[in-house]
């Protein structure tokens, strides 16, 4: 499972619905879909059995309404922020043992019309060597 993956299965366990971890669905596939995606490891440091950095991860909150494309990732983003996380720790290849959020904000509005609201999380993790 991938941060992005453990991100998203937070948030169906908060009771967030339609979450994709891959791609930004069409709306004629998902009208209000929320997406997480996942940058590259970025190491800051290395020791001799692990090495400890960050992993961005975005979500993305699509909804047909301004109104709630904010209020939705705004819930997002606080149950991510609140979250016991060590049901959520174990990201193969890595191990979260700290997050940060950023206030979602407004990113754009789609092909399709719809709002993306989004906020950023920065995953500090371990990886074992």
């Amino acid at each position: 499972m991938s941060c992005a993956e453990s991100i998203a299965k937070l948030l169906a366990d908060a009771h967030f619905t339609s979450y994709f971890t891959k791609v930004r669905p069409s709306a004629l596939d998902c009208a209000e879909p929320i997406v997480v995606t996942e940058d590259a490891f970025a190491r800051e440091s290395r020791q001799a059995e692990e090495e400890r950095g960050t992993v961005a991860v975005t979500v993305m909150v699509v909804r047909e309404a301004a109104a709630d494309a904010e209020t939705d990732a705004a819930a997002a983003e606080l149950a991510v922020r609140r979250a016991d996380w060590e049901p959520y720790a174990e990201a193969s290849p890595y191990r979260i043992v700290g997050i940060d959020t950023t206030a979602p904000a407004f990113r754009e509005r789609d092909s399709s019309g719809r709002f993306v609201w989004a906020f950023d999380v920065t995953c500090t993790v371990v990886r074992s060597l």
